[in-house]
């Protein structure tokens, strides 16, 4: 009897550690590398975009937008000047957690553009 009890209640903890981990997405580009993450039992998202240009060459008046997504739609600038820019952001999801696949990432820098598919990992 208490064979079955230890299963049942690991099985429990495996379920639960299962629901509680983040949906992870990332994309990557020539000069950048995108990842996301979204915790829906949190209710918390987050990322992370990257310059991975070439090394030694500042950057500035950086501009993104996430596009065709769900669960991330905010935007936002960065004029400080880097060779090594990241720029962060976390907050809590806006809406309960919609199953996306992918998303479009549209970031301006110095007179260029790119669009970066993110996908779900």
């Amino acid at each position: 009897m208490k064979r079955w009890l230890v299963c049942l209640i690991l099985l429990g903890l495996f379920i639960l550690a299962g629901c509680s981990r983040p949906i992870e997405f990332n994309g990557k580009s020539e000069f950048w590398n995108v990842d996301c993450s979204v915790d829906p039992s949190a209710n918390v998202k987050s990322y992370a975009i990257k310059n991975i240009g070439i090394e030694g060459q500042p950057i500035s008046k950086v501009y993104y937008a996430f596009e065709n997504s769900k669960n991330f739609n905010s935007e936002g600038r960065s004029d400080s000047q880097s060779t090594n820019l990241t720029i962060t952001g976390k907050s809590t999801l806006d809406k309960p957690y919609a199953d996306e696949t992918s998303f479009t990432l549209r970031i301006q820098w110095d007179g260029k553009e790119e669009k970066i598919a993110v996908v779900k990992k």
